[in-house]
């Protein structure tokens, strides 16, 4: 069966890109099972909707898939429409968080027939299956669609994969891969660089986080992990990786065991994860970069506890000042998230995570809390009637420098202008520590990634926190 994969835009600027690793591991399911798979990668190659629609239409698909997060959903809207009127018998399905969470805004909003609920591999395989023989494809698990009456239906739930090594290795080459390899990464660098999944879930509960894996954390085996990167390396001549897995130092054990055979068998291999900071100790951050490590993001997003027990993290401002500098001093970066807007947010919670920033010496972005559908704050939101319309909020979404939905007892104009000051601040503080190394680099970074509109974003941030009260 001819089946053509779409990885829709994320926005319309410049920015780092990120190997679809979900609709990459359904592309090699589907060509396992013997399927004709051709992807059409509006991201990876910059194309616009109808440079998109030509191609996919050249295809000449029997069924189109969209898959990327629900910050896609605008374009999967778009396309959907434009593909339904070119190849009007084609069958179209999605799979992603945003059809997980709001499957019937999907499904009333986009011309699909149906959409796939969580993890896509045996559900994508057993749909196209059944799609080809023309047997009832309803009867799938893992499914929802729109009955005759408009009314939302699903099939039975699809149980999660129990063993990801059984998994073939993503599809690679389907996608524009140089494009990913040679761009700029998460460091803002130009290193050859590929990442690759070495778990799926997390097993904390922070109330503005959507878990598409589950809470239940499932591990491939260090030794499946570290082969698929020698023939990374192998093929494509990678000199950076990493892993963008909800948590990979989640599991003591497991990370030790990872760390034992990259260095073994990737010596000269660097790489970066996502860490917590109550889940990391001074011997496995020595063993971590050792092997190779020289990179770690910490969720800490307040330096307020009061917020942080709002957000349901589970970790005090304190632990996470210990892992910064913990982290930092056994020579490993550590970088953090960071999120202004949530419910009980005030301008003293907003100073304390400033004076946070401060001490532990280190600057990010502030990004605006957006309630994601499947949230709890998504939830909550609604029920305040903070969401009015679910479809306009899903078209509306884009980077969460953005400010969409207003969960605090600011007016949008003074929760932005305390964001630029709070933003503002923590850079000028960091920056002016090492002027000579560290304005130069951040100027460099953002005229790579924005152009002057990134320069000038530097320059409003470090006005308003001269100028702003805070």
């Amino acid at each position: 069966m001819r089946i053509t994969l779409v990885y829709p835009s994320f926005g319309t600027d410049h920015h780092s890109l990120y190997f679809p690793f979900g609709l990459a591991y359904v592309a090699s399911s589907l060509l396992e099972a013997g399927h004709e798979v051709t992807v059409v990668d509006m991201e990876g190659d910059r194309l616009s909707v109808n440079e998109a629609t030509d191609r996919i239409e050249a295809s000449s698909p029997e069924m189109v898939a969209f898959g990327g997060m629900v910050t896609r959903f605008r374009y999967v809207k778009e396309l959907t429409k434009l593909v339904r009127s070119r190849l009007p018998g084609v069958f179209t399905t999605a799979g992603n968080s945003g059809v997980s969470t709001v499957p019937e805004v999907y499904l009333k909003s986009c011309e699909l027939d149906c959409v796939v609920l969580g993890e896509g591999e045996i559900t994508a395989v057993e749909l196209a299956e059944a799609v080809e023989k023309g047997t009832d494809w309803k009867q799938v698990s893992g499914l929802a669609w729109l009955d005759s009456e408009g009314t939302l239906q699903k099939s039975r739930p699809r149980e999660p994969i129990a063993d990801l090594d059984s998994l073939p290795w993503p599809a690679w080459d389907l996608f524009p891969i140089e494009n990913y390899v040679s761009s700029i990464d998460h460091r803002q660098k130009t290193v050859r660089h590929l990442e690759t999944l070495a778990s799926r879930g997390c097993p904390f509960n922070c109330v503005y986080c959507y878990r598409i894996y589950g809470r239940s954390v499932r591990r491939r085996s260090p030794e499946a992990i570290v082969t698929e990167l020698e023939e990374l390396v192998k093929r494509y001549d990678i000199h950076y990786t990493g892993f963008p897995d909800d948590l990979f130092t989640s599991d003591r054990k497991f990370v030790m065991e990872v760390c034992a055979l990259m260095k073994q068998k990737l010596p000269g291999i660097k790489w970066s994860c996502l860490g917590r900071v109550n889940t990391v100790d001074r011997e496995m951050l020595e063993t971590m970069k050792d092997a190779g490590c020289d990179w770690i993001s910490y969720g800490i997003e307040s330096g307020s506890d009061w917020m942080l027990e709002n957000m349901r993290r589970g970790v005090t401002a304190q632990q996470c000042l210990d892992a910064v500098k913990l982290t930092e001093s056994v020579g490993i970066h550590a970088e953090g998230s960071f999120i202004i807007g949530m419910f009980g947010e005030t301008r003293e919670t907003v100073k304390q995570t400033v004076e946070f920033c401060k001490h532990a010496d280190i600057t990010a972005p502030m990004l605006f809390v957006t309630p994601y559908p499947g949230t709890a704050i998504y939830n909550t939101a609604l029920e305040k009637g903070l969401i009015d319309d679910v479809e306009e909020f899903l078209m509306k979404m884009n980077a969460a420098d953005e400010l969409l939905v207003n969960l605090t007892d600011f007016s949008n104009r003074e929760l932005t202008e305390l964001r630029d000051w709070a933003q503002g601040t923590i850079g000028r503080t960091y920056l002016l520590r090492k002027p000579f190394t560290r304005i130069p680099s951040l100027f460099w970074k953002h005229l790579k990634l924005h152009g002057v509109k990134g320069l000038w974003h530097d320059v409003r941030a470090f006005l308003a926190s001269v100028f702003s009260r805070g």
